[in-house]
C-alpha cells in the first residue's frame, strides 16, 4: 500500500464531512438572512421619516414652514411610495440578482480596460528622437543637434537617484504569443540591420574600437529580446496556437474568460453555495448589494427633498459610495443622516456644511432593537462559518499536497523500474 494512502483518504473524508455539515447549516443561515430583511422592511419607512423629520424641522425649518399643505402631503406620499418600491427589492433573491449584475458589470469594465490597453500597446510605435527645436515639455525645447534623453523604465533609478513609477500595464505573456506587430521587425532590425557607415575621424584622434560598441549593444539587445520571447512563450502555454496571430479583442476575451472562474458565479448565485470559502464571498456580495439598495433609496429621497427646497444640495451617488466605503470622512450626525463640510474658502467663520439622507445598516440596527438582535445572530453564524472555512482551506491544501506527493512517487517509481531490472 502507498505510504500516503491513509492520509489521503482522511483528507478526502474531512472535506466531505465539512461539506455535509455546511449543507445542514445553510438553510438556517438563509432563514436568518430572510428574517433580517423582513425586520428591515418593517422599520424602513419609520427610519426614513425620522431622518426627513430632522432635516425639515432642525436644519431648514423656515423652508418647511413656507411649503403649501398639498406639497407637504405630496412629500409624505412620495416617501411611502419610494420605501414600498425599495421593500419589494429587499429580498435575498433580489439582492443576489443585483450582486450578479454588479459582478457582470465589473467584468465588462475590466475587459474593456484590458482591451483598450492591448490595442494601445499593439498600435503603439517606438518614439523617434525629437526634431530640433521641437517642444518636449512645457517651457523646454531641444537645441539643434541635441536629442532628448531616454526616460528610465518603471521602477528604475532616474536622474539624481530618483525613481520613476510607471502606470503602464506589465507585458503579458499572451501579447508575445499573439504575434505583436512590429516585434519581429524590431528583432530583425536589432540582429540583421547593417551597421551604419562611420563618419571619418580626424587623423590625430583615431578610435579603432568605436564601430564595435554599437554592434555589441545591438547583439546584446537581440539576445535579451530572444530571451524575453522564450520566457513569455513558456508562460503563455495553453492560451492557443503560438503561430496563430491574435487581435487585441481575442486576447482580451481569453484573459477575461480566464479571470472569470465558476467560483465567481457561485458567489453571486441565488442559492447558498456548498463551499464554505465561496459562501463567505457570497455573504460579502449580499452585504454590498444591501448597502447599494439603501444608497439608491437615499438618493431618491434626497432628490425629492431638493425639489421641495428642503435639501441644501444634491450629493452625487459616487460621493455616497465613497462615504460607505470609508474613503470620505463624514462629520458626526444623527442616524441615517450624512454631514459633510463643503470645500469652500472661509474667512475665519464657521465652515459651511451640507446634510443629506444616507441609510446605512449600522444606523438602522442602532435604532431598531429587533433588527440589532438579528444582526447579532448573523454575526455569530459568520464566526462559525469563518472557522469552518479555515478548516476547509486547511484540508484542501493538505489534500493537494498529498495528491502531489502520490503523483511524485508514481512518476519516480516508473523511472526507477528499468534501472532495477537491466
Amino acid at each position: 500500500m502507498h505510504p500516503n494512502a491513509q492520509p489521503l483518504e482522511e483528507a478526502q473524508r474531512q472535506l466531505s464531512l465539512l461539506l455535509r455539515q455546511q449543507e445542514q447549516l445553510a438553510p438556517g443561515l438563509y432563514r436568518e438572512l430572510a428574517l433580517y430583511l423582513q425586520v428591515l422592511r418593517e422599520g424602513l419607512l419609520h427610519a426614513v421619516q425620522q431622518a426627513c423629520f430632522h432635516l425639515a424641522t432642525q436644519v431648514v425649518p423656515e423652508r418647511y414652514g413656507q411649503l403649501a399643505e398639498d406639497r407637504r402631503h405630496t412629500l409624505q406620499r412620495r416617501l411611502v411610495t419610494l420605501v414600498k418600491r425599495c421593500n419589494a427589492l429587499l429580498t435575498v433573491e433580489q439582492l443576489m440578482g443585483l450582486a450578479a449584475q454588479q459582478q457582470r458589470r465589473q467584468r465588462r469594465r475590466e475587459a474593456r480596460r484590458r482591451e483598450q490597453a492591448l490595442e494601445s500597446f499593439l498600435a503603439g510605435a517606438p518614439q523617434e528622437p525629437t526634431a530640433p527645436g521641437e517642444t518636449t515639455a512645457p517651457g523646454e525645447t531641444t537645441a539643434p543637434g541635441e536629442t532628448t534623453a531616454p526616460q528610465p523604465a518603471a521602477g528604475q533609478p532616474g536622474p539624481a537617484g530618483s525613481v520613476t513609477l510607471g502606470l503602464d500595464l506589465p507585458l503579458s505573456a499572451d501579447l508575445f504569443e499573439a504575434g505583436v506587430p512590429g516585434l519581429a521587425d524590431l528583432h530583425s532590425e536589432l540582429t540583421e540591420r547593417p551597421e551604419p557607415p562611420e563618419r571619418p575621424e580626424p587623423p590625430e584622434r583615431p578610435e579603432p574600437q568605436a564601430s564595435a560598441v554599437p554592434s555589441e549593444s545591438r547583439a546584446a539587445a537581440g539576445e535579451e529580446l530572444q530571451l524575453l520571447q522564450s520566457l513569455f512563450s513558456m508562460a503563455a502555454e495553453g492560451l492557443g496556437d503560438p503561430a496563430e496571430p491574435r487581435p487585441a479583442r481575442a486576447v482580451a476575451a481569453a484573459l477575461a474568460s480566464a479571470d472569470a472562474p465558476s467560483a465567481d458565479q457561485a458567489a453571486t448565485a441565488t442559492q447558498l453555495p456548498r463551499d464554505p470559502l465561496v459562501q463567505l464571498r457570497w455573504w460579502g456580495h449580499f452585504d454590498q448589494a444591501l448597502s447599494q439598495r439603501l444608497r439608491t433609496l437615499s438618493h431618491a429621497v434626497n432628490v425629492e427633498l431638493l425639489r421641495l427646497g428642503l435639501a441644501q444640495a444634491l450629493l452625487p451617488v459616487t460621493l455616497l459610495d465613497a462615504v460607505l466605503q470609508g474613503q470620505v470622512e463624514a462629520q458626526p450626525a444623527p442616524a441615517n443622516l450624512l454631514r459633510l463640510p463643503l470645500p469652500l474658502p472661509t474667512s475665519g467663520g464657521p465652515v459651511p456644511e451640507v446634510m443629506a439622507l444616507l441609510l446605512r445598516p449600522s444606523d438602522l440596527e442602532f435604532d431598531q432593537p429587533k433588527l440589532r438582535h438579528c444582526r447579532k445572530r448573523l454575526e455569530q453564524r459568520r464566526r462559525e462559518l469563518k472557522t469552518m472555512a479555515q478548516r476547509y482551506r486547511y484540508w484542501q491544501r493538505r489534500l493537494a499536497a498529498l495528491e502531489a506527493e502520490q503523483q511524485w512517487f508514481q512518476d519516480s517509481a516508473q523511472h526507477q523500474s528499468p534501472q532495477a531490472n537491466p
